[in-house]
């Protein structure tokens, strides 16, 4: 199970207390609406809450204060990331994770892929994911390309997110981790960057995929983001993945991507499992309709809201990341919430617009 089905499978079974009794708390006792435990070693039998309809976690002691969901308390507990706290779920519950795990299917070469690969990005979601290791990261050179340290893309960030490069291919190497693996090194693919200058005169693809992937069932930088997104209570939503690796350069792990500039239904789903507020944040020349479009995906379930460039600080084509922590920050400060009074204006523009003969 992804995390987001484990989570379900948690509420829809009362496995709450089974949870906390895994992790060392103890002392757990029941209330309407949440259960209450100490933590291991200590007395307060107040310390941890678990909300019994959304998993929501708080974690209050002297020593070690948290929040996010029920996954926050297994990472900081056992010291693990996501990815292993997704793993000892499992492992708590007595389900098998291997069960839900795709095969690493290695595809035969065709001496025509190259050109096959050429053609736009598109969010397409398809039921079927292949699930690579780490060993499709072994042809490329694990080092961070000068071009985007020069934007800001710091060292630290290349290596927690693996940007690599491909000499051969005279490309920047992103690889899209698994959002819900067990460890780190499971990949759903790899997409590469061009390094060449005026690559459209000749053209040339901007990006490319290296290993080819259905970016929409998938979210570039949740897996690395998953704790801090818990912890600040809310995810921002980009278009590319240089936008992600940018705000964590400065130490910002809220961001995720998209890989185009539509939401796909499975993504809609990770997002919304998540159980946080949600900011889109796309690029400069979206239209504001065609963000509310999206913001619409997610009306009546989950707080969520977007950022629009009206005091025309962004270029064309820029990201809100592109921009000095600053003006970023002002800008995700004046956030706008898709409320009713938003929804209204989506349906009154969709009513308005031309019919298509």
């Amino acid at each position: 199970m992804n995390a987001n089905e484990l989570k379900q499978y948690i509420i829809d079974n009362n496995k709450i207390s089974l949870v906390l009794e895994k992790v060392g708390c103890h002392g757990i006792k029941e209330y309407k609406t949440e259960y209450r435990a100490a933590l291991p070693n200590k007395t307060n039998t107040t310390a941890v809450t678990v909300k019994k309809e959304t998993l929501f976690t708080a974690i209050n002691s002297s020593d070690l204060n948290a929040v996010g969901d029920i996954f926050i308390l297994i990472m900081k507990l056992q010291d693990v990331s996501f990815g292993k706290a997704n793993k000892l779920m499992h492992q708590y519950l007595e389900l098998n994770y291997k069960k839900y795990e795709k095969k690493n299917i290695e595809k035969k070469t065709d001496i025509l892929d190259v050109f096959k690969k050429v053609k736009k990005t598109r969010c397409i979601a398809n039921k079927d994911i292949e699930i690579y290791d780490d060993s499709i990261l072994k042809e490329y050179v694990n080092l961070p390309h000068i071009s985007w340290i020069r934007e800001g893309i710091m060292p630290f960030t290349c290596k927690v997110f693996n940007i690599g490069y491909a000499y051969d291919k005279k490309r920047i190497t992103i690889p899209w981790r698994y959002w819900c693996g067990e460890d780190e090194n499971k990949y759903v693919g790899i997409v590469g960057r061009t390094t060449i200058t005026n690559y459209d005169q000749f053209d040339i693809p901007k990006y490319f995929g290296i290993r080819p992937f259905s970016k929409g069932m998938n979210l570039y930088g949740l897996y690395e983001n998953y704790q801090t997104i818990q912890e600040k209570g809310y995810v921002v939503v980009f278009e590319a993945e240089k936008s992600v690796l940018k705000r964590h350069s400065r130490k910002d792990g809220t961001g995720t991507a998209v890989g185009c500039h539509s939401i796909s239904d499975e993504q809609v789903k990770i997002l919304i499992g998540l159980n946080v507020d949600i900011i889109i944040a796309f690029d400069e020349g979206i239209s504001i309709n065609d963000i509310r479009k999206e913001c619409e995906k997610f009306y009546g379930i989950r707080n969520v809201y977007y950022i629009y460039d009206k005091w025309n600080i962004l270029n064309k084509c820029e990201s809100p990341a592109d921009k000095p922590n600053k003006q970023y920050e002002f800008m995700l400060k004046y956030k706008i919430l898709y409320d009713d009074k938003e929804h209204k204006e989506l349906i009154r523009w969709e009513q308005e617009k031309p019919k298509k003969n």
